[in-house]
């Protein structure tokens, strides 16, 4: 896939293609950043290397998996991830992974990012995108709603979290194939 570039709500260029091994860097450092954080993913410590990312991107050039990752004017922004479901009749469904650097939040990182998993989703033979985010992301639920997909279902308390539990809330998206 080639790259695809939009221009952000502030005029900035935001390119998205497929990640390489020289991006593996950034995006161990990008997780890190949103992970200290501790307000967007339910994990409390980083725990993947540089070589962990540059082996998982190597592996999405060979199969399903899709590693996809955005930039704004040259600079590393964000970056999102599908992979299959584990189980073998779900293998039409795909569960999306995404950051955002708080740098490039709300300018429309985000939104090129889902777009672009959507049309590589499409390609790989997925017909449908789950997600989760914290019932607390008002702006990844504006995001996804605005996109199409639809909350199937909320897990109230599912996360302890430093600052305490929050619900996870569940969304979908069929895919036009």
């Amino acid at each position: 896939m080639k790259p695809t570039q939009l221009e952000s709500k502030d005029g900035r260029i935001i390119t998205t293609r497929h990640a390489n091994p020289k991006d593996a860097r950034d995006l161990h450092s990008g997780f890190r950043q949103v992970v200290e954080e501790g307000l967007w993913l339910p994990t409390l410590a980083p725990n993947a290397s540089v070589d962990d990312w540059v082996t998982w991107i190597q592996r999405t050039h060979h199969c399903r998996e899709v590693l996809l990752v955005a930039h704004v004017d040259g600079l590393y922004a964000g970056h999102l991830t599908l992979q299959p479901e584990e189980w073998t009749a779900s293998q039409h469904v795909a569960k999306l992974g995404i950051i955002v650097l708080s740098d490039f939040r709300s300018i429309g990182v985000g939104r090129a990012l889902m777009l672009e998993a959507e049309t590589a989703a499409v390609k790989r033979a997925f017909e449908k995108i789950v997600l989760s985010t914290f019932e607390s992301n008002s702006m990844a639920l504006s995001l996804y709603e605005s996109l199409g997909y639809r909350i199937v279902g909320r897990r109230a308390r599912h996360f302890r979290m430093p600052k305490g539990f929050i619900d996870e809330v569940l969304m979908e998206k069929a895919l036009d194939v």
